[in-house]
């Protein structure tokens, strides 16, 4: 919703950064919010794991969480995203960094589901409208 979707998620994927100390910073959080996996093993956070588990499911006192390492269509995840990311204020004193309408793009047509492209399309005509948006504000500071 933040990007101009009318989709409504029952939970959050982030993709972390993989650096030692924010992985800490990470499983503070996540000891906070009481995450459990779904399959009840230990949660275990180091730049391996998340590597060699895609998507790590997470349940919380707050809903539904995923740890994406490296979603699909990126390079090297969060480097990868968080060049085009802006921070966000979504209340309660949370500033997340939130991927690009062109990122999430990339990655919905990375994943190939039909329901994936439905939203891709839809990225995609919210881009076009920010570039018009933006065009239109060049034009204007300009005269």
């Amino acid at each position: 919703m933040l990007r101009g979707t009318d989709e409504v998620t029952d939970g959050v994927d982030i993709c972390p950064s993989v650096r030692p100390g924010d992985l800490g910073a990470l499983a503070g959080a996540l000891d906070e919010l009481g995450a459990r996996r779904a399959d009840r093993k230990r949660v275990t956070l180091d730049e391996q794991t998340l590597l060699d588990e895609p998507v790590m499911r997470l349940r919380t006192s707050s809903g539904v969480l995923q740890l994406v390492a490296e979603p699909a269509g990126t390079r090297r995840g969060y480097v990868d995203l968080r060049r085009a990311s802006t921070v966000e204020h979504i209340g309660h004193g949370l500033r997340p960094r939130v991927a690009s309408v062109a990122d999430l793009a990339r990655m919905s047509s990375a994943l190939g589901r039909e329901r994936d492209l439905d939203r891709s399309r839809e990225l995609r005509r919210i881009m076009e409208l920010e570039l018009g948006l933006h065009r239109r504000r060049g034009r204007e500071r300009t005269l």
